[in-house]
């Protein structure tokens, strides 16, 4: 059951994007990542405590793990990750997700003079940002599950990570009477199905396979975004969609099938 799952985890975090982009459209940036993150950590810690009976308690290496990784990839990377997806179109920001078409676009700005606009390069280079974080936030997770299951990870990790966005979120001038139904709508897939869904299958995957493997399944999120934001957001057809998402299958088909014996 866990290549189904993690194909299931690319195709509800290719969705984070166009949900992203509608949600912040009515919602602040900040407030959206802290309510997303707290409400899934809520979430989280009450399935932790039926299924174990108990919040675990932390050892001082597995607490400060918990926190690096909630900084890292909570509180820094979605952050980073939403304020892009704010300043670039969805379809484009997905393509960014492996970090060759991110390097293309900068070199070809800077070799090539071709306009990459300031608005535009300032979101590239945000979720460029975002890919260091969260390789880094892979790594981490990796060593931190060799003593914590998945879902306590998950859920110490988001706990962890969504408490430092609490003022800043307060403060920020963006009242939620404002936010309109399809941001409400956009905001609830994000909790459960683009964060406490995703992320848990992900570390049950990085525990399982390794980091390195199960990263790779991140790469079907690309090709599916870009479809879900020209379905769903209009956003313009990519004619090398359909060449770039067979590379992409047949790149995990080459990464994870069985070594001859």
């Amino acid at each position: 059951m866990l290549y189904p799952k993690l194909c299931l985890m690319a195709l509800f975090w290719s969705g984070v994007f166009p949900a992203v982009n509608i949600m912040v459209q009515s919602m602040g940036i900040v407030t959206s990542v802290f309510l997303r993150f707290f409400a899934a950590a809520l979430i989280l810690l009450a399935l932790l405590a039926w299924r174990e009976g108990r919040l675990p308690r932390l050892t001082p290496r597995e607490l400060v793990l918990v926190l690096g990784l909630g900084l890292l990839g909570i509180t820094v990377y979605n952050t980073l990750f939403t304020a892009g997806l704010a300043l670039v179109e969805a379809s484009r920001a997905a393509l960014i997700v492996p970090t060759n078409p991110a390097f293309t676009a900068l070199f070809a700005a800077l070799l090539l003079k071709e306009r990459l606009g300031g608005t535009r390069a300032l979101g590239v280079a945000l979720c460029v940002a975002c890919i260091f974080m969260w390789s880094a936030y892979t790594l981490l997770g990796r060593v931190a599950l060799s003593t914590l299951s998945p879902l306590a990870l998950s859920a110490y990790v988001m706990t962890a990570g969504s408490l430092p966005l609490a003022l800043p979120a307060w403060l920020e001038p963006a009242p939620l009477a404002q936010v309109t139904w399809q941001g409400w709508s956009a905001f609830a897939y994000l909790v459960v199905f683009g964060t406490v869904i995703p992320f848990l299958w992900f570390y049950e995957g990085v525990k399982a396979l390794g980091a390195a493997r199960a990263a790779q399944f991140i790469n079907l999120v690309p090709p599916l975004a870009v479809a879900e934001s020209i379905l769903l957001l209009g956003e313009p057809f990519v004619p090398a969609l359909g060449v770039g998402s067979a590379l992409v299958v047949a790149g995990l088909y080459l990464t994870n099938k069985p070594r001859a014996s």
